[in-house]
């Protein structure tokens, strides 16, 4: 049996930060502490946390680079990761998340496409934390 992590004190506390980051748009700085974790862990918690941090790159490549096919290639990858994972995984509710990144990935596909001139920052999904995560077996 796995221990469960201790949630209280980093590398945990990066997922909030991260996600405060994510929201306020930063989503260069969101990546970097993201990334912080995501070294940290292993498994399906660390595919999830990747799919985060591409997601984020995701919203680098839109609002601040203007790159539509860098923009696909990461929501594509990101939503792979975070599809994958339980529902409201590592305490980042999921269900409304995953519909708008799907939305995203729809309207940068048309982007990329040359149907539309380029993503609306509203596209960009919240990250929003439930509850601490859960990780680890019982």
């Amino acid at each position: 049996m796995r221990p469960v992590l201790n949630l209280a004190v980093p590398p945990w506390n990066a997922l909030a930060r991260g996600a405060d980051l994510f929201n306020r748009g930063l989503h260069f700085d969101a990546h970097e502490v993201w990334e912080e974790l995501w070294l940290e862990l292993e498994d399906e918690p660390r595919l999830f946390v990747q799919g985060l941090i591409q997601l984020a790159a995701a919203g680098h490549k839109a609002f601040v680079q203007h790159q539509p096919r860098g923009c696909v290639k990461l929501l594509r990858s990101a939503l792979e990761k975070l599809e994958a994972a339980p529902r409201d995984f590592l305490g980042i509710e999921t269900r409304s998340f995953l519909r708008a990144v799907r939305r995203m990935l729809a309207e940068a596909e048309r982007w990329n496409d040359g149907e539309i001139a380029g993503l609306h920052r509203t596209l960009m999904p919240r990250v929003v934390l439930i509850g601490p995560p859960a990780v680890g077996e019982e």
